[in-house]
């Protein structure tokens, strides 16, 4: 445990000396902020959608899990294993007497937190931004539904596991920031095509942040029940890459 928050405490020390903290905060900000942009000046088309405020949430939450959300893992896995290939620091690391499963665990946990740090700052925009758009009349905004808030919030944290554990595998074995990006549109672009078609889309590490896209149907719910499949799944991806990274070339150089 003592050697695991030690690693833990150097990761967060790399995080100062690259993009990784830069992402985690500017995806949420740039697309909350971008969208309060085209709210402002679209009231014609947002009273369609009346209440604003909902309407606000539903398009903030779809674009954030269908777009957002895996590009900035994505970009937060990337550079983070990057980061270690420059600097070329497993050679030292991996000589201490420390299970190579704890280095990975280590690094899964770091993208998790950078990963639900961004999306923590996400919910406390979407309020601020919320209310300051409210002060325009012809939006119909309403008061904010908080309720509907935290389960959207909830929901996304859990599909934003499989992303996560599906990232930092792929990341480590593939380098590139157009791949890693290019991996995370077409998967979500793929589980999107899926979503109310077939039960497939349950064994996708973005099939759960597809989901959302239902939310633009107010009659229907968000289905819960692939929460747990969805976490599975998230496990299934950390016990793979744990294993395939203890047995990687790279890491016995």
């Amino acid at each position: 445990m003592i050697s695991t928050d030690a690693f833990f405490a150097a990761e967060r020390v790399k995080w100062r000396k690259s993009w990784l903290l830069v992402v985690a905060v500017l995806a949420p900000l740039c697309q909350v902020g971008f969208l309060a942009i085209i709210f402002w000046f679209s009231d014609s088309r947002i009273r369609m959608f009346k209440p604003g405020f909902q309407f606000w949430l539903e398009l903030n939450f779809v674009a954030w899990c269908l777009v957002v959300l895996p590009i900035a893992t994505a970009l937060i896995c990337d550079l983070s294993w990057e980061q270690e290939r420059e600097a070329r620091a497993w050679n030292l690391l991996l000589i201490q007497p420390t299970p190579r499963r704890t280095h990975y665990l280590v690094k899964f946990l770091s993208h998790v937190y950078l990963v639900l740090l961004s999306q923590a700052l996400f919910a406390v925009t979407l309020p601020l931004l919320g209310a300051l758009l409210a002060t325009n009349p012809k939006l119909l905004m309403g008061p904010l539904p908080l309720a509907l808030l935290v389960r959207f919030l909830g929901f996304t944290v859990l599909a934003s596991m499989a992303l996560v554990a599906f990232h930092t595998w792929v990341s480590m074995r593939v380098s590139g920031i157009w791949m890693a990006v290019g991996i995370a549109l077409a998967g979500s672009w793929f589980a999107l095509r899926l979503v109310g078609t077939t039960a497939f889309i349950q064994v996708l590490p973005w099939g759960l942040a597809a989901q959302m896209s239902l939310v633009f149907e107010r009659w229907r719910v968000l289905p819960w029940a692939q929460a747990p499949v969805s976490l599975l799944l998230a496990g299934a991806l950390l016990i793979l890459g744990t294993v395939d990274f203890s047995r990687h070339h790279e890491s016995r150089t």
